[in-house]
């Protein structure tokens, strides 16, 4: 296990309304050398981005009240967010995530699985292809 006091491979915020998913992929991560910040409600996701500047914001696609493309399209209407990098995170079908991703802004997405060096994996792909510091600014205006 590694000790995330010392040493961080990032920051990852995790919004999901299930408890269970969040538990899970806090575990993963944490014992990957992740800092793992969480939210269990879309709302106030915003407010969480710009407190937390996480390095990957993973996010539910299906949740209650708001869903996860529907976050996306206000995070990517806000300056300050705008390069905030978010992978939607669902057990739908690859096909429609992709769908869904593009449709809405989100860099792309990550399937849930239970297969945790999966996961971690593919966090790490995704960090590694962040955007450079304004370069979705320039491409929004």
């Amino acid at each position: 296990m590694t000790d995330s006091s010392t040493t961080t491979r990032g920051k990852i915020l995790v919004i999901d309304d299930s408890e269970i998913v969040i538990a899970a992929v806090r575990m993963i991560l944490e014992d990957a050398g992740y800092t793992v910040v969480t939210l269990n409600s879309p709302f106030g996701t915003s407010p969480r981005i710009l407190r937390e500047r996480p390095d990957l914001v993973l996010l539910d696609l299906m949740m209650p009240g708001l869903t996860g493309d529907k976050i996306v399209e206000v995070v990517r209407r806000t300056p300050a967010l705008v390069n905030t990098l978010i992978v939607l995170h669902s057990d739908r079908s690859a096909e429609e995530l992709a769908a869904a991703a593009q449709r809405c802004g989100a860099d792309g997405f990550i399937l849930k699985t239970c297969e945790e060096q999966e996961l971690v994996t593919q966090v790490q792909q995704w960090l590694a292809k962040r955007p450079a510091p304004g370069a979705r600014e320039a491409s929004v205006h």
